[in-house]
């Protein structure tokens, strides 16, 4: 294998999401350009909250620690500023404003009921009046509107997609706040029902706001109670919590705590599993899941991550990709089904531009990628890469044809794909050096890379733009998440459609036409969607999903014999 040696330092961990008045005389108007509230049917909601495990003993169990094993430490708590691995640690302490039923649709949780404008940018929320934080303080329109205030405020750095939308609150009564977006987002409830914009205190916002990295203040089930920086994560029980969403049972959790370890290395969280030192095993690496599925010994559960899967973006600002001919020589002549078989041994499945389990993916897809090397060689030719060199890669007056992809140096996974990625780039007559690095998120912003791999993860489409959306392109002053660097007015013209639908159906309709055109530009490579696979011990129970940001939801679970 190739490598390309670069500077070892530390640097800040950057998040590798990047994500955002109307006066009491305008409510009225408001109101009446708005549609009904969005609820899902019954048996849909049902669905939502249906447990992980198999069928529960009749009577829950009070009580006990949970153990769950998971692969990151936060980098700090404060979820309005940072989407990256405290999403997946912040939930027992958050609620947010409605409860994404994984569908498309959505069910009432601290919102009781809400309208959009047809237009897609006014969101009018009608709050619960029966909820108040871990401090003490009420939840009601003043709270939800210092949170807006919080991520709108570009002092606060937020990264996140509901910071990307610019947010501004109103509140119209104690219990009524209006949400007037920048730009329009139909996806904007999948977004705000992501723990990354779980409710915070308003006092702690206001009054304390240094301690939002270190400390959550929410209206949760769990309390938080400690964080051993290296070690663990540890909530209890909140004994006054009365508002779940409808699917759940009523009352607060069964359990008295719930304690996040954070054992990054795959081996050490499997055998954390065999062990049973965790109770839940989050993200089984896929060369144990196998293993894991066979077993009587656990339970499982597996969900393909919506959004968009790890893809290969191509850096066109810089050679040879700022050439269309190179980069569909790449879509077209990497054989992913033999890279993603090998790299994930059979786990995780191939993907076009959207993960399948999107709810805005094209089921109809009739622009598929297709392996075609001769295709890819015959395109290199006509790009003017027809000589080779002695070492059988190709040449174009005296330059080689080569790109470094850069990857976090602790990636086990990234790094099997990309030397699989590498072979196979060989064959091509095309050099790829692979770069270990400690500042793979900041690469994102500086562009400095040939090939990026990165993957994200959210239930809408929304993600196309995130990625491949002209104003998500960094310029120096902004920071966006569109790899490539690529323009595509085309594409951008049907993203803008789908953002301003107020309307599921059309939504859908323009990210399917979005997908059937990403091919003919080739921003990157798309691989594979990753199966989240959560292993959990027999005796545990009730273990749900949270759909908008996928992971273990564990206000229901409960420890049996």
């Amino acid at each position: 294998m190739t490598y390309e040696k670069a500077p070892q330092h530390f640097t800040a961990p950057v998040s590798r999401r990047l994500a955002l008045t109307l006066g009491g005389g305008l409510v009225g108007l408001v109101l009446a350009a708005c549609s009904k509230t969005e609820t899902a049917p019954a048996s849909t909601a049902s669905a939502a909250g249906a447990s992980a495990a198999p069928a529960a003993q009749a009577e829950p169990v009070r009580g006990g620690q949970l153990v769950v094993a998971i692969r990151a430490e936060p980098a700090q708590l404060n979820p309005l500023v940072d989407q990256g691995s405290g999403a997946h640690s912040v939930r027992p302490a958050l609620d947010s404003l409605v409860w994404d039923n994984g569908d498309g649709t959505h069910a009432p949780w601290l919102a009781s009921s809400w309208e959009v404008s047809d237009d897609a940018t006014t969101y009018v929320f009608h709050l619960r009046k029966d909820v108040h934080f871990h401090d003490g303080t009420p939840f009601n329109a003043a709270a939800v509107k210092a949170n807006f205030d919080y991520v709108n405020n570009p002092a606060n750095k937020s990264t996140g997609s509901t910071a990307k939308l610019k947010p501004v609150a109103t509140v119209i009564d104690e219990y009524t706040v209006s949400v007037k977006l920048g730009t329009p987002e139909s996806s904007f409830l999948t977004l705000i029902a992501a723990p990354y914009f779980g409710i915070l205190s308003q006092q702690q916002i206001e009054q304390d706001p240094k301690s939002l990295a270190t400390k959550l203040i929410g209206t949760g089930p769990f309390k938080f109670d400690s964080w051993v920086k290296g070690q663990s994560l540890t909530y209890v029980r909140n004994d006054d919590y009365q508002w779940a969403p409808a699917q759940f049972h009523a009352g607060a959790a069964y359990l008295d705590s719930v304690k996040y370890v954070f054992l990054p290395e795959d081996q050490t969280r499997y055998n954390a599993l065999t062990t049973k030192e965790a109770h839940v095993v989050d993200y089984i690496a896929p060369e144990y899941a196998k293993s894991v599925k066979q077993s009587a010994d656990y339970q499982n559960e597996e969900f393909l991550l919506p959004g968009v899967g790890y893809s290969l973006h191509f850096n066109t600002r810089r050679a040879p990709f700022d050439k269309l001919e190179v980069r569909q020589a790449l879509l077209h002549g990497l054989n992913r089904e033999e890279i993603v078989a090998s790299a994930t041994f059979g786990a995780y499945p191939v993907q076009e531009y959207l993960a399948s389990t999107t709810p805005d993916f094209n089921k109809e897809l009739k622009n598929k990628i297709s392996y075609d090397a001769d295709k890819a060689n015959r395109l290199l030719d006509e790009a003017g890469w027809g000589t080779r060199d002695a070492q059988g890669y190709r040449s174009k007056e005296g330059q080689r044809l080569s790109a470094s992809i850069p990857y976090a140096d602790n990636d086990q996974l990234a790094q099997r794909t990309l030397e699989q990625v590498q072979i196979d780039a060989r064959k091509l007559g095309f050099e790829i050096k692979l770069q270990p690095v400690t500042d793979l998120p900041e690469r994102l912003y500086n562009g400095n890379y040939g090939l990026l791999g990165t993957f994200q993860s959210e239930a809408t489409g929304m993600q196309l733009w995130r990625l491949y959306g002209s104003d998500n392109i960094s310029d120096g002053s902004t920071v966006g998440s569109n790899a490539s660097f690529l323009s595509i007015p085309e594409l951008d013209a049907l993203l803008a459609k789908a953002r301003a639908s107020g309307k599921s159906p059309d939504r859908a309709r323009y990210y399917a036409q979005a997908q059937e055109i990403l091919p003919n530009y080739a921003p990157s490579v798309p691989l594979y969607s990753r199966a989240r696979l959560v292993a959990i011990q027999k005796n545990v129970h009730g273990v749900a999903w949270d759909k908008a940001w996928p992971q273990p939801y564990l206000f229901d679970a409960w420890i049996g014999k």
